[in-house]
């Protein structure tokens, strides 16, 4: 018996403690005068989502990595005739970084990358290149479509990109858009180490 309710006590706190870290994960995108960035619980009576995952994250879940924790404050989705992808903007208070999610070879990868000014863009281009000590491989090159939701970091429409891949998981994105142009670098992250939790401000109570 004794066993039992140790058991159960344990069982609370623990779901206490998600309760907590998913409110203090949110508290931490507060702006300065207080207003959460994210967005409004659901709506009363709404059916709430299920639980998220890195294939169905939405605006305001949380990302752990390690140590480090990050909320999805926009998503850029993008359409290349039967593939497609997403770019999630996220916001860990002194971090901001993007997760890239995408289907290769029928299993989901997943990648952090952060803004590269150092990198080259379109015009230097080529099949190869090396960047930051590392030789980078042409992946892929195209044009695709993209729709942006929250705030992602750039507008949508049609972007070309070129991507490569290196040593280590390295993984190199350049995009054009219109007068936009950017790079952004990162690695491959083993999606076994990423914890999903939904934002509790956009769950139905």
């Amino acid at each position: 018996m004794l066993l039992l309710i140790a058991l159960g006590v344990l069982a609370a706190a623990a779901a206490g403690s998600v309760v907590v870290y998913q409110r203090g994960a949110s508290a931490r995108l507060a702006s300065v005068d207080g207003t959460a960035r994210l967005p409004p619980k659901g709506v009363p009576g709404e059916r709430a989502r299920a639980e998220p995952t890195l294939e169905t994250l939405q605006h305001g879940d949380v990302v752990l990595d390690g140590d480090e924790d990050f909320v999805v404050t926009g998503t850029l989705q993008y359409r290349e005739e039967q593939d497609a992808w997403s770019l999630h903007a996220l916001d860990g208070g002194a971090t901001k970084r993007f997760l890239e999610v995408r289907g290769k070879a029928g299993v989901v990868q997943a990648a952090f990358l952060e803004h590269a000014d150092d990198a080259p863009l379109f015009g230097a281009l080529g099949q190869g290149l090396t960047y930051r000590g590392k030789a980078m491989t042409l992946e892929a090159r195209g044009d695709a479509r993209a729709t942006a939701q929250g705030e992602a970091r750039r507008s949508g429409g049609l972007v070309r990109y070129a991507r490569y891949t290196g040593p280590g998981g390295a993984l190199l994105i350049v995009e054009e858009a219109g007068n936009e142009r950017r790079a952004l670098f990162g690695h491959v992250a083993p999606t076994s180490t990423l914890a999903i939790y939904p934002g509790d401000l956009n769950r139905a109570p």
